[in-house]
């Protein structure tokens, strides 16, 4: 029987665990100190299964950690297709081989992301903190390119260590031949706020960033660039790049993407460390449909509460807030650093 309930975006994160170990990382469990479990194969296909009887979903993306250390991904792609669901896999690339790479195009996977920080690969190998990851992420794009085409999105994290050297990158990733940049101000959570000095971009150097964007967006509308990292717009106005897509954060459960983890936990996003509730204790639809958790997400920051803008950028991202301060209810901690 086909669930009545139906959710456009699921984040479904199969594992903490990850292959790199990256300066920005927004993870909430990533805080440096803590080993991370490793993957559970079973349980993820099981949870899987708990969560697309329990609501027909439009696109299941997944995420981790690294969700290629799953053995058994491919089996769990075909299952969300199998269930009608469009199926992306956010990957650092490192795992994303030739025969991969194959399954996925055989399966109907519809989208891959891979992260390019840098043309130079020190720079990326930095932020990354891995040896070689830049060429292994080089490599799994051309592999993806050739296989899914426009399907391949490249992620730009800007962060004060590699906006200096923007122009280089975008004229990298389009020489790969990838259509699609998500271009993503840093995001302090996670690993990130150990290093979030060493990372988080001022007024002027964000600016900066995003006008080489935009430069290189304007000489290029063969190719389409997303800020998928809400920026609050009292630190900046989308209107000088029109060549980007800037996209908002709403608290509407409806209109935006859930994420569930391996274990069934329900959470506002793949930012955020704040468990909803669990899957195995009620359904997802109950879920989100709860009055306490609605109220806690219609909450509005004070300093933002008279602000003309506030419908359109809601603060920026309050998951980040949820890390930094532990409420939902202070605006982005960009606008006050760490």
């Amino acid at each position: 029987m086909k669930p009545s309930l139906h959710i456009d975006n699921i984040v479904y994160e199969l594992t903490e665990a990850c292959n790199q170990c990256c300066r920005f990382c927004y993870n909430y469990w990533r805080d440096g100190s803590t080993p991370l479990p490793p993957p559970v194969p079973r349980l993820v296909r099981k949870t899987l299964r708990k969560l697309l009887s329990q609501a027909s979903v439009g696109t299941v993306s997944f995420s981790g950690g690294e969700p290629m250390l799953l053995r058994n991904i491919h089996d769990l792609a075909m299952l969300a297709r199998f269930r009608g669901a469009h199926v992306n896999v956010l990957t650092n690339g490192g795992l994303l081989t030739e025969d991969a790479v194959g399954n996925f195009k055989n399966i109907g996977v519809g989208a891959v992301q891979i992260p390019l920080l840098s043309a130079d690969p020190a720079v990326h190998d930095y932020l990354t903190q891995v040896e070689g990851s830049w060429e292994k992420a080089v490599a799994a794009t051309r592999r993806a390119v050739a296989a899914f085409g426009k399907g391949v999105f490249t992620v730009l994290v800007i962060t004060k260590v590699n906006a200096p050297g923007i122009a280089e990158t975008l004229r990298l990733i389009g020489d790969l031949g990838v259509k699609g940049v998500m271009v993503n101000r840093f995001n302090i959570g996670g690993m990130g706020i150990l290093h979030s000095r060493e990372l988080l971009l001022d007024r002027e150097t964000l600016h900066g960033a995003f006008a080489a964007v935009e430069a290189f967006a304007a000489s290029r509308p063969d190719m389409r660039f997303v800020s998928g990292v809400c920026t609050p717009l009292c630190v900046m106005d989308p209107s000088p790049y029109p060549h980007i897509q800037f996209t908002y954060c709403t608290t509407d459960f409806s209109r935006r993407p859930v994420t569930v983890n391996y274990k069934g936990d329900v959470r506002f996003c793949n930012h955020s460390p704040y468990i909803l509730g669990n899957i195995y204790d009620r359904p997802v639809g109950e879920i989100l449909t709860d009055p306490d958790i609605l109220a806690r997400y219609a909450e509005i920051p004070e300093r933002c509460r008279d602000c003309n803008l506030l419908k359109r950028c809601n603060g920026g991202c309050r998951a980040a807030s949820e890390q930094v301060y532990g409420t939902f209810a202070e605006a982005d901690p960009m606008l006050g650093g760490v």
